[in-house]
């Protein structure tokens, strides 16, 4: 779910981002913002996580890259058969052979991490991301529900643009005042 926020600090709740258990450590998640006179500003948040969801949101992370790393590097060769002399029917099916395999493994991988993770996770994957900034809003997308709700609520003054479901969360919970601002950090200059 999407949250619009405006401000340079928020408040991120002290439970895991992914499954709702206390989060004993933390990922960063960044971004940047460009400005009217073209200078670049990048903001960091630390989202809190437990300990087996880091592992798992970096391993699908690494699975990612690796995939990714693989098609790239399969299209480099298949350009490197086309230019030693190869025709142009084989370096398109070691391309298509190279992508097929690496989209096969991370297929079988991913399944294998599904198995070994926790009933509560929400994503194998990073389950709040950085969606951008427009002045001072920043926007977030947030996959847990109960993790929304939380956040909502600790940064209710800070809401922007909020739709019917947030406005509801609102409505229907206590507010919480033991919620604590997390590190932000900005990037070089």
């Amino acid at each position: 779910m999407r949250v619009d926020v405006s401000g340079k600090q928020f408040a991120f709740p002290r439970q895991c981002a992914c499954c709702g258990r206390f989060p004993g450590t933390w990922l960063t998640i960044s971004g940047t913002e460009r400005n009217r006179n073209s200078k670049t500003r990048g903001w960091a948040w630390d989202i809190p996580y437990c300990h087996q969801c880091r592992t798992h949101v970096r391993v699908a992370d690494r699975l990612l890259i690796a995939a990714l790393s693989l098609v790239a590097l399969s299209g480099v060769g298949s350009f490197v058969a086309l230019g030693l002399g190869s025709a142009w029917y084989v370096s398109l099916a070691a391309f298509l052979l190279g992508s097929a395999l690496a989209s096969i493994g991370v297929v079988w991988l991913f399944a294998r991490l599904k198995r070994s993770q926790f009933v509560g996770c929400v994503a194998l994957n990073r389950s709040v991301r950085y969606l951008g900034s427009s002045g001072s809003w920043h926007s977030f997308d947030i996959r847990s529900r109960t993790y929304v709700s939380a956040f909502v609520r600790a940064n209710r003054l800070k809401l922007v643009n909020a739709s019917a479901s947030i406005r509801s969360m609102l409505r229907e919970q206590e507010m919480s005042e033991f919620q604590v601002a997390r590190r932000i950090t900005r990037g070089p200059k």
